[in-house]
């Protein structure tokens, strides 16, 4: 990885000419999204005062279906703008991250990979991604990608049947070789039941269904933040060192968000949860700016860093 205080270079070098002829899209974009808006709220304001009202508030509904279209145009409009920012932007600071990574701002780990984590007990019933990034670290091979995953609920029978989808998961999965080689399931979740019920919340840890036996590890700060479960007690604190457990909480602690970790088929599976949209962006402010393109860096630095956070490169034993 470069050293990130080349960073400036780059962007002047690199980034400035593209950002340039990007930001005149901009501009156009935003014009024709100001004027769509400009029509919406004329036709909002034609319909209250032409749909007579009636106890069925149709009135209502008929103005959030011409304001919903209204976004549906403002997105159709400014689709190619945000694309051609990821393509030659974004794209390009993955390279200076690591010129091995590869970007596809329309790719995604699959769905199986992430049902097959088993970190989620939910029914993953809606699932997307973008933002997709592979490649190789040294020794270790990589991928991740924002994603967004759903349940869905129902109620009600017949014409008043209604399905609601709910967000369980929304951040980075990142999907990584392990250092060790290793047969059963571990799984490390945030500790929610300990923090808020105590000792009754221990009972509650150990009534996990479906993620093996809860694994009790000789680590006190470790244990104030997570909850383990295996399927093997010997082969999760061989997975579980004392040096990677340290490495987890230290990791935990730079994100500053939930992070949840399995350990499946020698690989580790990491969940980030994260409320933005990365690698996004704008479109009524211009987008040549130095610090929006130095967050995207970091951000990605972060991510590709987990190798190093996690010490994935040091291979145990038999592992290559």
């Amino acid at each position: 990885m470069e050293n990130t205080k080349s960073f400036r270079e780059f962007y002047d070098n690199q980034l400035l000419p593209d950002l340039k002829i990007l930001d005149q899209q901009r501009k156009k974009v935003s014009r024709t999204a100001l004027l769509i808006a400009l029509l919406v709220l004329l036709v909002v304001v034609a319909e209250t005062k032409l749909i007579p009202s009636d106890g069925n508030d149709w009135k209502g509904f008929v103005q959030i279906i011409t304001v919903v279209i209204g976004f549906i145009f403002i997105s159709v409009a400014s689709q190619g703008y945000r694309k051609n920012f990821k393509k030659q932007i974004i794209s390009k600071i993955t390279k200076f991250v690591n010129n091995d990574l590869v970007y596809n701002p329309d790719g995604s780990i699959s769905k199986p990979d992430f049902v097959n984590s088993n970190i989620f007990k939910n029914s993953c019933d809606r699932f997307k991604g973008e933002d997709h990034i592979c490649g190789t670290i040294d020794k270790t091979k990589i991928e991740f990608s924002e994603v967004v995953a759903q349940y869905k609920t129902t109620s009600g029978t017949g014409s008043n049947r209604k399905t609601t989808y709910h967000t369980f998961f929304k951040g980075i999965f990142f999907i990584a070789d392990f250092n060790k080689n290793f047969s059963t399931r571990t799984f490390v979740l945030p500790d929610f039941a300990e923090k808020t019920f105590g000792k009754l919340g221990q009972k509650m840890q150990s009534m996990n269904l479906g993620r093996g036996e809860l694994i009790k590890l000789e680590n006190p700060e470790f244990e104030k933040e997570f909850v383990v479960y295996g399927d093997d007690q010997v082969e999760a604190r061989y997975i579980l060192s004392t040096a990677l457990m340290q490495r987890i909480l230290d990791f935990k602690n730079k994100w500053k968000t939930k992070v949840y970790l399995s350990f499946v088929d020698s690989k580790v599976n990491i969940a980030i949860e994260i409320k933005k949209n990365l690698f996004e962006t704008r479109l009524f402010k211009s987008i040549v700016d130095y610090d929006l393109m130095e967050e995207n860096m970091n951000y990605l630095v972060l991510l590709v860093e987990i190798v190093n956070d996690l010490n994935l490169n040091t291979r145990i034993w038999n592992k290559d």
